[in-house]
C-alpha cells in the first residue's frame, strides 16, 4: 500500500447495513428488478462486494476491478468524506469549515507584492509595493470557498512571518489549514508584480535569486494523507511546481491517483519562464507529459501556441483541435483576456467577449475564472446526475450513477448548460478585476450569482463550427446503481 494510504485503515470503515439501507423484500417490485439487473442482488438478497465483482465480470469479461487500498467508497462502507467528518470513526468535524473538500487545489501559494502604480519598477523600495495573498493554486480554492464549493488547498509554506499571514488568509477563506506543509528554514515565495495604467501586470521577478531555495518547492508525499482523495472528486494544479523536483514528484504521484480513483484533473498550464531553472523545451517537455490524462486543460491562446503548436487564430475560433491533441480531455477553455475566451467540449464549443467593467488589477482573474467555471459545472452536473430519466419502467427512476468525468461530458452535450459553466467562469474572473489583490478581490457567492444574473444576458456567444465530429467521451458507466 502506498504511503499516501498509510494513515487510514480498511477496518475503520463500518459494514452496518448495505449502503440502500432496506431489506430487499420490502423495496418496490421495480425497483428490486433493476438491483437485480444492475448486480447488486440476487436470490432475494444483496451481494457481497465480491459477488458483486464476479457477476459483473460474467458479462464484461474485459473488466478489471480497480485497486481499492481503502474499499470501492460507495459500496459496502464508509465513504472517505464520511469517515473524515465523523468523530465516531476517528473522523475530525472541526477541521473542514465548509465540509469536506470536494475539489483539492494543490501547487504553490505566495506573495504578491503589487506595484502601487505604473510608475513602480523592480528594485524601487518596499513602501511602493503592496503585498496580497496568491499563487494560482491557492487562489482557486479560496475562489471556490467564497462561491461556496468545499474545497481545499494542499501546498508548503515557510515557516515565516509570510507563511502565517498565508495561513491566516487560508482560514479567513474557511479553507482547512490540517492540508499545509511547512517547509523548515526555506522562505515563502514573494513574487513582484508591475502593472500598466489598464492594470495588466508583468510578473518582474522574486526576492531571492535562487527560484529553487522556496518553502512551495518542498512539496512532500510522505506528508500527505490518501483519504483526502477518496473523498474529493476534483484536483486542480497548475505547472509551476512542476519545475522543482521533489513537488513535480508527488504531483506525478497524484496523476496516477487521480486516474485510479476517477478524479477529474484540472490543469491551468499556467506558463511562467521565470519559476524554471530548466531551458524551455525541457520546460515544455514536463509539462506535456503532465497535462496528458487530465480531464479539463486550460490555457491562454500564447500558450496554445507555444506549448501544441496551434496558432492563436485556429484556437480561438476552433478550440476542439485541442480535444484532438488531448484524447482524455472532456473540456478545453481557452483564454485571451479583455478579448474573452473560447471552450469545446466533445459535442460543441464556442466563443465569448469577455465582462466589460472597470479594470482595477487582473491579478489572479484567470484563476477566478477557474473557479467560477468548476463552482457552476459541479452544480449543474450535480442536478444532472440527480435527475429521474425514463428506464422504460412504469415510471421514471434515477439515472444511473457516472464517473465525474464522464458526467461532464454527458451533461455538457446540452450546449447551454456547457456555455453556462464558461459564462460564470468569465462573470467571477471579471468582478476579481474591479479590485486589488486575487484573492481578496474574489466575490462571494450571493455577488456572483447576482452579477450573473443582471449582465449575461448581453453576452452572444459565439458558437463553433466544425468539419468533424469527435468520438463520444468514454464508457464511463458504474456497475455499480446510486439511486
Amino acid at each position: 500500500m502506498s504511503s499516501l494510504f498509510s494513515k487510514y485503515s480498511p477496518q475503520v470503515g463500518h459494514q452496518g447495513e448495505n449502503w440502500y439501507g432496506k431489506d430487499p423484500n420490502e423495496l418496490p417490485p421495480v425497483l428490486r428488478e433493476v438491483m437485480e439487473q444492475s448486480g447488486m442482488l440476487k436470490d432475494g438478497r444483496w451481494l457481497t462486494e465480491e459477488e458483486m465483482a464476479v457477476e459483473y465480470k460474467k458479462s464484461n469479461p474485459d473488466w478489471e476491478p480497480a485497486a481499492w487500498p481503502l474499499g470501492s467508497p460507495d459500496v459496502g462502507r464508509m465513504s472517505a468524506a464520511d469517515f473524515l467528518a465523523n468523530p465516531e470513526v476517528g473522523g475530525e468535524p472541526d477541521l473542514w469549515p465548509l465540509g469536506v473538500p470536494r475539489v483539492l487545489c494543490i501547487g504553490e501559494m505566495l506573495v504578491d507584492c503589487i506595484a502601487e502604480s505604473a510608475e513602480v519598477k523592480m528594485g524601487d523600495p518596499a513602501d511602493k509595493w503592496t503585498k496580497f495573498a496568491g499563487g494560482a493554486p491557492a487562489n482557486v480554492a479560496c475562489a471556490l470557498a467564497k462561491l461556496g464549493t468545499p474545497a481545499g488547498f494542499i501546498g508548503t509554506l515557510g515557516d515565516d512571518e509570510d507563511g502565517e499571514t498565508l495561513r491566516r488568509t487560508l482560514e479567513e477563506c474557511k479553507l482547512p489549514l490540517c492540508l499545509i506543509q511547512t517547509a523548515k528554514g526555506k522562505p515563502t515565495r514573494k513574487v513582484f508584480v508591475t502593472r500598466n495604467e489598464q492594470g495588466d501586470r508583468k510578473f518582474e521577478g522574486f526576492e531571492l535569486g535562487a527560484v529553487d531555495n522556496y518553502a512551495d518547492c518542498y512539496l512532500k508525499e510522505s506528508d500527505l494523507d490518501g483519504t483526502w482523495f477518496y473523498a474529493s472528486e476534483y484536483m486542480v494544479t497548475g505547472t509551476l511546481s512542476l519545475a522543482y523536483e521533489e513537488t513535480r514528484k508527488t504531483l506525478m504521484t497524484l496523476k496516477g491517483f487521480c486516474e485510479m480513483l476517477n478524479i477529474v484533473r484540472f490543469v491551468d498550464v499556467n506558463w511562467r519562464p521565470m519559476f524554471w531553472k530548466q531551458n524551455e523545451e525541457t520546460a515544455k517537455q514536463i509539462i506535456l507529459d503532465y497535462i496528458q490524462g487530465a480531464q479539463i486543460v486550460k490555457m491562454t491562446e500564447e500558450e496554445a501556441s507555444w506549448l501544441l503548436g496551434v496558432s492563436r487564430e485556429k484556437v480561438r475560433n476552433k478550440p476542439s483541435l485541442i480535444l484532438k491533441l488531448l484524447p482524455s480531455c472532456v473540456c478545453v477553455l481557452v483564454t485571451a483576456g479583455e478579448e474573452g475566451a473560447s471552450y469545446a467540449f466533445h459535442k460543441h464549443g464556442g466563443r465569448l467577449p469577455a465582462f466589460e467593467v472597470p479594470v482595477v488589477d487582473t491579478t489572479g482573474a484567470g484563476d477566478a475564472f477557474s473557479a467560477g467555471f468548476l463552482h457552476k459545472l459541479l452544480e449543474l452536473t450535480d442536478a444532472w446526475q440527480e435527475e429521474f430519466v425514463d428506464m422504460n419502467m412504469d415510471r421514471p427512476l434515477p439515472r444511473p450513477h457516472f464517473i465525474p468525468s464522464v458526467r461532464i461530458a454527458k451533461a455538457c452535450e446540452d450546449k447551454n448548460l456547457a456555455a453556462d459553466a464558461v459564462l460564470y467562469g468569465a462573470a467571477v474572473g471579471a468582478m476579481t478585476c474591479m479590485e486589488e489583490g486575487a484573492i481578496k478581490a474574489q466575490p462571494s457567492g450571493r455577488l456572483a450569482n447576482k452579477f450573473f444574473e443582471v449582465y449575461s444576458e448581453a453576452i452572444e456567444i459565439e458558437e463553433e463550427e466544425r468539419d468533424f465530429q469527435l468520438p463520444d467521451f468514454g464508457s464511463g458507466l458504474k456497475w455499480t446503481y446510486s439511486p
